[in-house]
């Protein structure tokens, strides 16, 4: 799914994807609707713990709270690795902070809107040497926005160890990916109406990938 990947790459990494992902799923709530723009449903800055969220260790990585934020850790290579809160939302607008804490800048991070079950659900990502796209997982299967193989690149993207703001957008049938203030990507599709909010993390070829994420706020858009 990387840049430099062709299609026969993209189905090796996300048959190694399904596996060593790891989610958690605290119990589902009511689906919170709003007609007001700009209402929040949720924020956190990760000061009290666990808040809705599921944290623990396997083999694979970790999701926990340090450095006064929430932090993935990815410790197998081609790998995805990622926790969700327990609210469930039909349109949201999540923005939320992240930087590189450790490990190579051929990572890849971000946030999920509407995820029914670890086989179903959206994902928003971003990369430390300057990469995005916008993914859905149907059924298991990982597909890039535009029937894409790779990744686009962006210079509006901070590389390395700096901190970027990521705003995802899932509004109706249209899905909208903001990094640092500049829209990157934009699409339209109807598969998944509502569901949680999460947060993700990955590795390619090298393992060790840490993200920390911080201001974590999720409004109607």
């Amino acid at each position: 799914m990387k840049k430099h990947s062709n299609p026969a790459i993209l189905i090796m990494l996300v048959f190694l994807f399904i596996p060593s992902a790891c989610a958690f799923l605290p119990v589902q709530n009511e689906v919170v609707s709003t007609s007001h723009p700009g209402w929040i449903f949720f924020q956190d800055d990760f000061s009290t713990s666990p808040n809705g969220w599921g944290t623990m260790g396997r083999e694979g990585g970790e999701a926990s709270f340090n450095y006064e934020g929430l932090v993935i850790k990815v410790y197998s290579p081609n790998s995805l690795y990622w926790t969700v809160n327990e609210g469930r939302y039909t349109d949201t607008q999540i923005d939320v902070d992240a930087v590189l804490l450790n490990g190579p800048s051929n990572d890849n991070f971000g946030v999920i809107c509407r995820f029914v079950d670890n086989s179903n659900f959206y994902g928003f990502l971003v990369t430390h040497d300057g990469y995005y796209g916008i993914f859905k997982m149907l059924d298991g299967q990982m597909l890039l926005s535009g029937n894409r193989t790779n990744l686009d690149f962006s210079e509006a993207i901070r590389q390395g160890g700096i901190v970027n703001h990521i705003t995802a957008s899932c509004s109706g049938d249209i899905l909208k990916l903001s990094v640092n203030d500049v829209v990157l990507a934009e699409i339209q599709d109807a598969s998944f109406k509502s569901g949680q909010i999460g947060l993700i993390a990955g590795a390619y070829d090298t393992g060790g990938v840490q993200v920390l994420f911080d201001n974590l706020l999720v409004t109607q858009p």
